[in-house]
């Protein structure tokens, strides 16, 4: 006799009240009946759960093969790589002088997404609520002007999957790239190709772009530690982590903030330290500061989707391409922090 699906109550029991929900959103984004909401960053149920299981069994948090979505969505399983499976590892920055002024390090990412736009995708990304300050919230765009308004990371979490749903339900979008952190990509892809995976999602998936992440922080804690430093959240413009280092600019460029990482370890949320991936290894293409001299970014294409991205982008015009083991500090930058991720995880 079959077992009976783990449904909400399962999730709730198992991941939400242990503090390993994500805040991703995409239990939210695969209900069929619409029954779960994101409060702030937290699922909960507000009518009724017919057990489906869609929910359980397309959370990051719960358990599921991973070489066997490696193997659906490359072609090839990571084997020992600690960075997961790859076909390429470049040094990248953005041309157009917008992105490169707007937007983090080298701009790949903007421009990749730049480059999705213009073959007529649409792109989800973490853009800010009007009315919050610095209050991340998912966002359909489909310009470039609605792109470089969005740019920038916040470092605090967004539900991410929920603005891809508008963007497959609302928008009614057939193609759909999407930038996330490491545990938003491996909901995308349970999604996608799963064993419980969603028909809307699969065929609309155009693009997964994954962000290097050591760790996000919890918005509330991150505002309150601001001011505690003196500096009032509105005044700033853009936030950066570089050698180690936690920084804030002003609109002007000035810098408001500059804290070494070790002092913010308790505004880290819980669910962060469970994680073991720090590339994002189930994404097309990934993306991060580590490796590649400041005003570049490193990109580590995965997929064909990855690659035909990474080629349009530069054959656009959009981008600068230089293979990573032609710069510094290189891979070894990048594999010494998935190895220590993944250590600590462990531990």
């Amino acid at each position: 006799m079959s077992s009976r699906p783990k449904a909400f109550g399962n999730l709730m029991a198992e991941v939400i009240r242990p503090k390993l929900c994500v805040g991703c959103g995409g239990c939210s984004a695969v209900c069929p009946l619409n029954s779960i909401e994101m409060a702030g960053s937290t699922p909960r149920l507000v009518s009724l759960c017919i057990s489906c299981g869609m929910c359980y069994n397309n959370c990051p948090r719960t358990s599921f093969d991973k070489e066997t979505l490696e193997e659906r969505a490359f072609g090839a399983k990571g084997g020992e790589s600690e960075i997961g499976f790859y076909r390429g590892l470049y040094a990248v920055r953005a041309l157009d002088e917008r992105i490169r002024e707007r937007c983090q390090d080298g701009g790949a990412v903007t421009a990749l997404l730049a480059h999705r736009l213009s073959e007529g995708c649409v792109a989800v990304v973490a853009g800010l609520k009007s009315n919050g300050v610095w209050e991340p919230q998912p966002m359909v765009v489909s310009t470039l002007e609605e792109l470089l308004e969005a740019a920038g990371t916040k470092y605090t979490p967004s539900p991410t999957l929920v603005g891809v749903a508008s963007a497959v339900k609302e928008y009614m979008a057939e193609h759909v790239a999407v930038v996330g952190t490491p545990c938003q990509v491996t909901a995308l892809r349970r999604l996608q190709l799963g064993d419980h995976s969603e028909a809307k999602f699969s065929k609309a998936l155009d693009l997964i772009v994954g962000l290097f992440c050591m760790e996000t922080f919890d918005y509330g804690r991150l505002m309150e530690f601001l001011k505690s430093k003196g500096v009032e959240p509105k005044d700033v413009h853009k936030f950066d982590i570089k050698r180690g280092r936690f920084l804030a600019y002003g609109a002007d460029g000035e810098n408001l903030l500059r804290v070494k990482l070790r002092e913010m370890e308790e505004l880290v949320r819980e669910c962060c330290h469970h994680c073991a991936d720090f590339t994002s290894e189930l994404a097309d293409i990934s993306v991060g500061n580590v490796g590649s001299p400041d005003g570049w970014s490193t990109v580590i294409v995965r997929s064909d989707r990855g690659e035909e991205a990474l080629r349009g982008a530069e054959k656009e015009g959009l981008i600068e391409v230089k293979p990573l083991d032609e710069v510094e500090p290189g891979l070894e930058a990048v594999v010494k922090l998935a190895r220590f991720k993944r250590e600590r995880a462990k531990a």
